[in-house]
C-alpha cells in the first residue's frame, strides 16, 4: 500500500500568561499557522481543573475550529469519554463531522493520569476503562444506527434517536491507549491506536506486534506523539525545550509520589522512569534541522510507518511556530512521502 504519510500538530491550549483569552487566541493561531504550513491534522488535548492546561471544553473548540480552517483534519485527542453523557457526545461529534465537512477524527481515552478529574467527576480510576469501552459502544451504535434500544452496561434506552444524523456513520477512531484489553479491541474493529509521548521505541514496538497478532483486518495508522521544537542553533533548541518537557516530567512523577500503589493512576501506562529529565527528552523530536531529520527517521526505522504527532515544547507561541515552520520547509522535504 502506498499510502501519503501525513503529520500533525498536537494542540494543548497552554496558558503560561495567566490570561485564558490570550491562551485560547495563541492556540488557535497555531493551528491556523499549521494549516497554512501544509499539516494534514491537528489533535487537541482535553484537560479538566488544570490552571496551565485549559482545553476543557474539547468539543466547544473543534466546532469553533471548523471556522477557522478549511482543509485540515480535526483530532480529539483524546476525548474522556468516562466523564461525558455519551448521547450528548454522539449529538456533537455529528454536528461537528458535518461543520467541517468530515473532517473530524476521534480519538478517545479513559481520563488519563490526573486524580482531580476523577474525584470531581465522580468516577473510579479503576472503572474508568470498562465505562470508555461502554461509552463508545453505545455511541457507535448511536450514529450506525436509530432508534437505539439498548439494556446492558452503564448505559440504558429504549428507542432513542439522536439527530442530525452523522456524515458518515462510523468516524475514524483511535483509542489513546496500549494497554492489552485496548490492542484486542482496537485490532478486532479496526480502530487506530495512539501513544503517548513518554512511550519508549521498545514498549511502542512490542503493543503494535501484540496488535498486528490481534489483527484480522485493516486498521488505521498509528498515532505517536513526541516532543517538539526545531531551531537552527542545536544547543539553543535543546536549552529551550527543556524547562517546558522537565516541568512535565515532574508533574508525572508527583503522581507516583502520591499514588504509589495505584496501578490506574499509572501515568500513561509507563514506567516512573519513562518521566525522568534525561529520558523524556531522549524521546523527543529536539534540535536542529538535521538532527530533528534524524531523530525522526530513526524512529520511523524503529517502530515502522505512523502518523507524528508534534507536541511543541516552548512555553513561547512565537518560537513554537516558527520551529513548525522549520519542520515544514527544512524538515519534512527529507522525509518520507509514502508509507
Amino acid at each position: 500500500m502506498n499510502t501519503p504519510v501525513e503529520y500533525a500538530l498536537f494542540a494543548n491550549v497552554e496558558n503560561p500568561f495567566d490570561d485564558a483569552p490570550r491562551a485560547l487566541r495563541e492556540s488557535v493561531d497555531t493551528i491556523v499557522h499549521a494549516e497554512a504550513l501544509g499539516f494534514e491534522q491537528v489533535w487537541l488535548t482535553e484537560h479538566h481543573f488544570n490552571p496551565f492546561s485549559i482545553s476543557a471544553a474539547l468539543l466547544p473548540l473543534l466546532a469553533y475550529l471548523t471556522a477557522r480552517t478549511t482543509r485540515i483534519k480535526l483530532g480529539a485527542g483524546a476525548l474522556l469519554l468516562p466523564f461525558h453523557d455519551p448521547v450528548r457526545i454522539a449529538e456533537d461529534l455529528a454536528t461537528i463531522d458535518a461543520l467541517a465537512d468530515g473532517r473530524l477524527l476521534l480519538g478517545v481515552g479513559r481520563g488519563g493520569p490526573f486524580p482531580e478529574q476523577f474525584k470531581h467527576f465522580g468516577i473510579a480510576p479503576e472503572d474508568s476503562r470498562a465505562r470508555l469501552f461502554d461509552a463508545l459502544d453505545l455511541i457507535e451504535e448511536i450514529l450506525q444506527k436509530t432508534p437505539v434500544d439498548r439494556s446492558s452496561g452503564h448505559y440504558r434506552y429504549d428507542n432513542l434517536a439522536v439527530f442530525p444524523r452523522p456524515l458518515r456513520p462510523r468516524l475514524p477512531t483511535w483509542l489513546a491507549s496500549l494497554n492489552d484489553d485496548s490492542l484486542r479491541l482496537a485490532a478486532q474493529r479496526g480502530y487506530g491506536l495512539m501513544g503517548p509521548s513518554a512511550a519508549p521505541v521498545e514498549k511502542l514496538r512490542e503493543a503494535l506486534a501484540a496488535f498486528a497478532a490481534y489483527a484480522d483486518r485493516p486498521a488505521l495508522p498509528f498515532v505517536v506523539a513526541r516532543y517538539f521544537l526545531c531551531a537552527d542553533d542545536h544547543a539553543a533548541a535543546r536549552r529551550e525545550a527543556s524547562p517546558f518537557i522537565r516541568d512535565f516530567g515532574s508533574n508525572m512523577r508527583t503522581i507516583y509520589r502520591d499514588y504509589p500503589n495505584s496501578p490506574a493512576m499509572r501515568p500513561f501506562g509507563q514506567a516512573a522512569e519513562e518521566f525522568a529529565d534525561d529520558s523524556l527528552l531522549a524521546k523527543a523530536i529536539v534540535g536542529d534541522p538535521a538532527a530533528c531529520i534524524e531523530q525522526c527517521l530513526a524512529l520511523r526505522e524503529a517502530i515502522g510507518p505512523h502518523i507524528l504527532l508534534l507536541k511543541p515544547a516552548a512555553y513561547d507561541p512565537d518560537t513554537n511556530r516558527r520551529s513548525l515552520t522549520l519542520f515544514a520547509e527544512r524538515i519534512r522535504p527529507a522525509l518520507p512521502t509514502h508509507d
